[in-house]
């Protein structure tokens, strides 16, 4: 399912994330980058104690400065405005629990009267979730050199003096939040390409006949009482 996914990511994101919007993202990424690599230098400066070699807490500081820069990078807007906002369903709640049992750990098979409500706002939610995950992915690679440069830094101060340096909720509380909109939206991807290919399998149901009578038409018993 990640594999189909990934392939539905693939294909719609230069769609989506413009050449000028990645060339703004790739900006704002260097700049932070840069920025925080020149004060990350500095603090190290003021606060060297000898337990990390030079060349070592250069490459610790460049680690940590592209991370910083790719999770700057991820709060940039890549699509207009209002792109994050769910469109509003066009169906009923009980049929919006039905297609949610579809998204499910074993869905069941698509039900023809299901078919329209499968494919409606899908080209939609897919968008949103290729862009989501594009941030997510941002985040979650920033977060990972981050952590890269946390454990260099600690392989020498550890070794020096026992000391743990850089231990925070930010490497729980980033990799979980991006996770879920990087790795769990290309799998809803997957899933939703699968539904997607089934549901346009099944022959279209035709709408429901109307009901009989005028829209207008007074509901009951159709006799007069005496005097109207």
């Amino acid at each position: 399912m990640f594999t189909i996914g990934w392939r539905v990511f693939r294909e719609r994101l230069p769609h989506l994330v413009s050449v000028q919007r990645r060339r703004r993202l790739l900006v704002v990424g260097l700049v932070v980058g840069v920025v925080a690599f020149v004060g990350l230098l500095f603090l190290g400066a003021l606060l060297d104690d000898d337990s990390v070699p030079l060349a070592a807490g250069i490459v610790a500081a460049l680690l940590l400065a592209c991370g910083i820069g790719l999770i700057g990078a991820g709060f940039v807007r890549v699509g207009p405005k209002g792109w994050n906002v769910p469109p509003i369903p066009g169906i009923g709640w009980r049929t919006q629990e039905a297609i949610a049992r579809y998204y499910g750990r074993k869905p069941p098979p698509v039900d023809p009267k299901h078919r329209d409500a499968v494919l409606h706002r899908m080209p939609e939610t897919r968008d949103l979730l290729v862009r989501a995950a594009f941030r997510g992915y941002l985040l979650l690679s920033g977060w990972a050199l981050a952590l890269l440069a946390a454990a260099l830094l600690n392989v020498f101060t550890i070794s020096a003096h026992g000391d743990v340096i850089g231990l925070s909720a930010f490497w729980i509380l980033v990799p979980m939040s991006a996770a879920v909109t990087a790795i769990g939206g290309v799998r809803t991807l997957g899933r939703q390409e699968q539904l997607r290919v089934e549901a346009e399998a099944l022959p279209p149901v035709p709408p429901a006949p109307p009901a009989r009578g005028r829209p207008d038409s007074p509901s009951g018993s159709k006799l007069s009482l005496p005097g109207e």
